[in-house]
């Protein structure tokens, strides 16, 4: 795993802004100040964890609902597309790196942290009664009986019960990597308890554990990251403001740019995870 904040080519560790994809390679985009990379969820999620990733003073609060994060996590589940990150390089930071500044997907990298059972570092800035209401209002559970839409809910809403053992915390499963062994042996036992607790009673145990590690493998589902290198503070608000208005097609125009120069950062991607 790539540490967080920094990206791992097959050749060796290198720096976001100098390889992230065959884009950010070409001269026409170092000039335009602009990289794109491609990560995984929970190398998003730790980036945001360590602080590498922040969120800047004129970003607005965390303002999703719990039912957006339960989407965002039938998304991940479905391996759908949750949209692209945008960060910003703010400067050099006394240990030579630069620091990255969320300038939009707050909202959605907020909730892959929350999904994690994660703290994000502008969260661990608020008060401790903050945080703790923040997780009681986003326990989102893993329903694994559920055969259909939603597979996904909060607890102790429209009487989902904390002490449901089919009610599975997202941020236990999340944390689990199937393809590493003791990842593998923790949701093997997993499935066996819940077996023994009567649930799902049609499903046998490995039926239950293939449910169990389709939701740890929504770690490893792909966020297009897209950093701009541009120094000037008013050149990324004018990006920010047009990226959240109509008055530019911003997003059509990183959709298009995206659809050119990610599948070689995928594959990259998925090389990195191959034995």
């Amino acid at each position: 795993m790539a540490e967080p904040g920094r990206f791992v080519a097959r050749d060796g560790e290198r720096d976001f802004a100098t390889v992230s994809s065959r884009g950010a390679e070409r001269p026409e985009n170092r000039e335009a100040g602009y990289s794109f990379n491609v990560v995984s969820a929970i190398e998003a999620v730790q980036s945001a964890v360590a602080g590498q990733w922040d969120i800047p003073e004129f970003q607005r609060e965390f303002v999703w609902k719990p039912s957006q994060v339960c989407a965002l996590a039938d998304s991940l589940w479905r391996s759908y597309p949750i949209g692209a990150l945008l960060l910003w390089r703010v400067g050099k930071g006394g240990d030579g790196r630069a620091p990255l500044w969320v300038a939009d997907g707050q909202q959605r990298l907020t909730a892959l942290c929350l999904l994690h059972g994660a703290v994000p570092s502008w969260l661990k800035r608020k008060p401790e009664e903050f945080r703790a209401n923040m997780r009681r209002r986003f326990d989102i559970r893993f329903d694994v009986s559920a055969r259909t839409a939603p597979r996904f809910v909060v607890a102790n809403v429209s009487g989902n019960r904390r002490s449901d053992p089919a009610l599975v915390p997202t941020g236990k499963l999340m944390a689990l990597d199937p393809r590493s062994r003791r990842g593998s042996s923790e949701l093997e036992r997993l499935a066996v308890q819940l077996k023994a607790a009567g649930c799902c009673p049609e499903l046998d145990t490995a039926e239950l554990y293939q449910r169990l590690a389709h939701v740890s493998l929504m770690r490893r589902r792909e966020v297009v990251a897209t950093l701009i290198d541009h120094q000037q503070r008013e050149e990324v608000l004018d990006i920010f403001a047009r990226l959240n208005s109509r008055g530019m097609r911003f997003r059509r125009l990183v959709l298009k740019l995206a659809m050119e120069e990610i599948p070689a950062a995928i594959r990259g991607l998925r090389g990195r995870y191959e034995p």
